[in-house]
């Protein structure tokens, strides 16, 4: 198994960076299915005693006893959150199709890694080129920003794609065609920086729980750390052997996920699909319309909703100003409709940036007022 790099014996490549393999994507894993279940410890008891006596020797080591947190890299939904996600969530992030799950997911993982964290993705709906070249264009874009440049200046999604798809003649690497499209040096650069941190597995229906688990293990054991997680999408995760409807199979995957975020002390991030039927217009997606099973509800530490914004908001907002529906779809709305360990029912704006792969990480709170149900749809 490897798990991250490049395999024993591969000769390094000119203009390759380190932990991504010729392909150009972040190192994708596999591993066998015959690793123990999670939670499968004879005696998790302890005393209080114990436990008060363990927390103030961590204290007196300088060391921080309760939950790790990851910061998103969205100021106020950190905020919110008091710093971002914590060892032991479950996180649900959901929303209708086009919403800009995928984007923020991988925004929050690629903000942990940067800052010098270590993550897995497990992506059932997009190959590592993809992610890779979206991550590329995101650092495109904020290293135009850093330069005081609009992120327009910097080469969007479009032009990296064309990169790796195009043949190069001149066989001169990675490094050099990108170096063609604006700030894409800067972006080839930064991504090498957190490469080796950052983990994606190409997953498919044998990627079961056990798999994940498996794979947890091995990225905690090489990195000394436990990884921020990203499961794309949640649903899609299948069950070996598993007998049932779709909503029973959910049910026992998230419980699994939820087993494992406390067993390797780390958040999991789950992008979950909605029901067909809350897809409809003039429908506000809520936690309950989240396909498969009410366990989403329950066993979830944190949900978030992410909606563009003119689909949900008043009707007051459109009918008077023509071009108030152009400017709210450069918005999404990020509601936290249930958080164990902060506020809940917030609602936060953030402007989209899908041209570069990312929302702008400045984050604002939502002044108009929203509504459950359009009134009017067209």
């Amino acid at each position: 198994m490897t798990v991250g790099g490049d395999a024993p014996g591969t000769p390094d490549l000119p203009n390759q960076p380190h932990g991504i393999p010729p392909d150009g994507g972040l190192s994708s894993m596999s591993t066998s299915t015959d690793t123990p279940r999670v939670g499968t410890t004879s005696d998790r008891r302890q005393s209080v005693a114990a436990l008060l006596e363990a927390t103030d020797e961590a204290l007196k080591r300088g060391a921080r006893p309760g939950a790790q947190v990851w910061p998103t890299g969205f100021d106020l939904l950190d905020s919110t959150l008091n710093g971002g996600l914590r060892s032991g969530e479950l996180v649900l992030l959901g929303g209708s199709e086009g919403a800009g799950k995928t984007t923020m997911a991988l925004q929050m993982v690629r903000n942990a890694v940067r800052a010098g964290r270590h993550a897995v993705v497990f992506s059932f709906e997009h190959d590592a080129q993809t992610l890779v070249q979206r991550l590329i264009s995101l650092e495109a874009a904020t290293a135009a920003v850093e330069a005081g440049q609009h992120p327009a200046a910097a080469g969007d999604v479009h032009a990296v794609r064309a990169v790796f798809e195009a043949e190069d003649p001149d066989r001169r690497g990675l490094g050099d065609a990108l170096s063609h499209i604006p700030y894409g040096t800067d972006a080839y650069l930064a991504v090498q920086e957190y490469a080796p941190r950052l983990h994606i597995h190409e997953s498919n229906q044998q990627t079961d729980p056990d798999e994940v688990a498996g794979v947890l293990s091995a990225v905690r054991e090489q990195a000394g750390e436990p990884p921020l997680v990203l499961v794309d999408y949640l649903q899609k995760m299948p069950l070996a052997h598993h007998i049932g409807d779709e909503a029973s199979r959910v049910t026992v995957v998230t419980e699994r996920l939820k087993d494992m975020s406390l067993e390797f002390e780390c958040p999991v991030v789950c992008i979950s699909a909605a029901d067909r039927e809350s897809l409809g217009a003039g429908h506000r997606m809520r936690t309950r319309d989240l396909r498969g099973s009410s366990a989403l509800a329950y066993e979830a530490d944190l949900v978030i909703i992410l909606s563009s914004k003119e689909n949900i908001v008043s009707r007051e907002h459109l009918v008077y100003d023509l071009g108030s529906v152009r400017r709210f779809r450069r918005w999404a709305v990020i509601t936290v409709e249930k958080n164990r360990h902060g506020l809940g029912q917030v609602e936060l704006e953030v402007q989209k940036d899908f041209e570069h792969g990312r929302f702008h990480p400045q984050a604002q709170v939502v002044t108009e007022r929203l509504i459950e149900e359009r009134i009017f749809t067209n």
